[in-house]
């Protein structure tokens, strides 16, 4: 069948109606021609190039711009982040260390501090239970150390220590967790150093054999063996 009969066929059957539908044409095994494509284009059959032209663009371009503008938006604030988190804990050193030379505003008078190696004990403390010995060195700040119950934060004991000085005293037997308060001008032991008191937690459990020992040097170091967590509240009046 030539085009021209073809075409005529095709424009004899649209006259007649009897497609409800679009028209398709075939004329070989295989071949299928529709009758909404114009006469004289061509495309691909099962193929829709419209799509794949304008997806890869959007995949190419689209993406690697939601990517850089990413990465615009985040990189300089987490550079900006990065300074000041390695600065945190410089600060806190520094503001422990001014508060254990009493280097920050204090208005209150001061009272003497309690006499080297003397203890405030608890009342529910069992005497039994004083089998061991605690040992002290302070630095240049008066300290108080305590001895706290890791179960229940109830306070076993407390040894007084003044500056650059070393204490031996009694102390429980067992398993405590130790607390470091120190400071300069003393304010009683309810207030401690005031504004200049300088709290501070051992971060591991300290062991008292019975009939032994244990202790702390408050001379800080750099290759110091004891690591101690800042506290965020004040100690708990005695």
């Amino acid at each position: 069948m030539g085009l021209s009969d073809r075409d005529y066929m095709r424009d004899q059957y649209r006259k007649r109606g009897a497609a409800s539908s679009i028209p398709v044409w075939k004329d070989k095994k295989g071949r299928v021609e529709r009758d909404d494509v114009p006469l004289g284009s061509a495309s691909w059959v099962g193929k829709n190039t419209e799509f794949d032209e304008y997806d890869r663009i959007a995949m190419r371009y689209g993406r690697r711009r939601r990517t850089r503008t990413g990465r615009a938006g985040w990189t300089p604030a987490l550079r900006g982040l990065i300074p000041i988190l390695c600065l945190v804990p410089v600060a806190i050193g520094i503001l422990a260390d001014a508060k254990r030379r009493g280097w920050l505003p204090d208005f209150q008078p001061a009272i003497t501090f309690p006499e080297s190696g003397s203890v405030a004990v608890a009342r529910t403390l069992p005497l039994g239970l004083v089998q061991s010995r605690l040992r002290v060195s302070a630095a240049e700040a008066n300290a108080v150390v305590q001895l706290i119950d890791a179960d229940t934060g109830a306070h076993a004991l407390s040894v007084f220590v003044a500056a650059n000085d070393d204490v031996d005293v009694p102390a429980p037997a067992g398993r405590w967790r130790m607390r470091i308060i120190e400071g300069q001008n003393w304010h009683g032991p309810k207030d401690f150093f005031g504004p200049n008191t300088q709290f501070e937690t051992v971060a591991k459990l300290m062991d008292f054999p019975a009939r032994g020992g244990n202790g702390i040097n408050l001379h800080r170091r750099f290759d110091g063996n004891l690591p101690t967590r800042q506290m965020l509240t004040g100690p708990d009046p005695l």
